[in-house]
């Protein structure tokens, strides 16, 4: 504990506490002073001693109160009890660097695993919006449910083994509101198999505007992410986003081939690539300042033109889709899509505007 915590510690339990500290300190003084019968000292003594338990325990509840706490929100979608338990251990061990311990928060904070780790055993079907939407809701109460638990200041590390196009929702179901580190799972990379890429904590540090610098445009050259394409001022604008391996284009240019020439002429094309095209984001990359590029290239068209809907096809790494969906929010009319490899196309599973505000992250 740090030397600024323990003297705010002390301060407001002093604040708290003066009038016992000092019958405390008029306990001892009567006790070491002479001329007293022995079983008053004593009894001095031993009140002075209840009082101290009394006013250590509320400096001890006031360091709780104080001492930022890193609590994990794991997310698991499609996969059996033996991959979930396997994934917890692997959370646990990430998370023992940070201070994190299951039974002291379950203790202390009366955090239970349940509240922090949501397990979604059977896969999303992508014909089935509602289902996904309840997973996105049931995410966003438990990350408000384990801040009114928690006191002080928090940050929610983010782990997810899903689809990518949750992660976008799951994202922007708690915005910017939320101090997050979203681990990416990079097995090799490290002595652990997840690796902190986008840390709004260490950005704290430097960055006075926290995660609320994900919101900032980004002016000047573009390090990671380019745009292409001309949408024109179409009212429907479908977006690929190609920042991992499998290139998303040609499935969104099929789809808008298929669709009926009165539909298609509504429908504007922009693509995002990884610049150069074709490559991955490693753990030494800069993976906020990427989101913030595609962010930016995302809402150039949109505010240059009025569009009913955007359309938002991804390929990218599951912790950037999360900060792409941190920067989204809900307020526009954005559609994310998922690609279903059984049928080799995409379907609409999430329109990000039914998410709703979430609460205040003060709880």
């Amino acid at each position: 504990m740090g030397r600024g915590l323990w003297k705010e510690a002390l301060g407001r339990t002093w604040r708290d506490k003066w009038e016992e500290t000092l019958a405390i300190l008029g306990g001892i003084t009567t006790f070491l002073a002479g001329g007293l019968p022995v079983w008053m000292r004593l009894m001095w003594l031993g009140v002075s001693g209840l009082l101290l338990l009394r006013v250590l325990s509320a400096f001890r509840r006031t360091v709780l109160l104080l001492k930022e706490k890193h609590v994990p929100l794991v997310v698991l979608v499609g996969r059996d009890p033996d991959t979930a338990r396997a994934m917890w251990g692997d959370v646990q061990r990430v998370m023992a660097r940070w201070g994190f311990d299951e039974e002291r928060y379950r203790r202390e904070f009366d955090v239970e695993r349940e509240d922090v780790f949501l397990h979604h055993a059977a896969p999303l079907p992508p014909d089935r919006p509602d289902e996904w939407l309840g997973v996105v809701r049931d995410f966003r109460r438990r990350i408000e449910r384990v801040s009114r638990k928690l006191p002080g200041r928090r940050v929610f590390h983010v782990f997810i083994n899903g689809p990518i196009s949750l992660a976008v929702g799951l994202g922007a179901s708690i915005g910017t509101m939320y101090e997050v580190v979203v681990h990416q799972w990079f097995p090799g990379a490290g002595d652990y198999p997840y690796y902190p890429v986008v840390d709004f904590y260490a950005l704290s540090r430097t960055n006075p505007r926290g995660v609320h610098y994900l919101e900032d445009p980004v002016e000047g050259e573009f390090r990671y992410a380019q745009g292409a394409g001309d949408p024109g001022d179409k009212r429907e604008l479908y977006i690929a986003l190609w920042m991992a391996r499998d290139d998303p284009r040609p499935a969104v240019d099929e789809l808008v081939r298929q669709k009926p020439p009165p539909e298609a002429q509504r429908i504007g094309r922009w693509d995002i690539l990884r610049k150069p095209p074709g490559q991955t984001l490693e753990t030494g990359d800069d993976w906020i300042l990427c989101a913030r590029e595609i962010l930016t290239l995302i809402h150039r068209p949109i505010g240059a033109a009025r569009r009913d809907r955007v359309h938002l096809f991804l390929s990218a790494p599951i912790a950037l889709a999360f900060a792409l969906g941190m920067g989204l929010e809900h307020f526009l009319r954005v559609t994310i899509y998922s690609w279903w490899p059984q049928t080799q196309q995409y379907y609409p599973v999430l329109d990000l505007e039914r998410l709703g505000r979430t609460a205040s992250a003060g709880g």
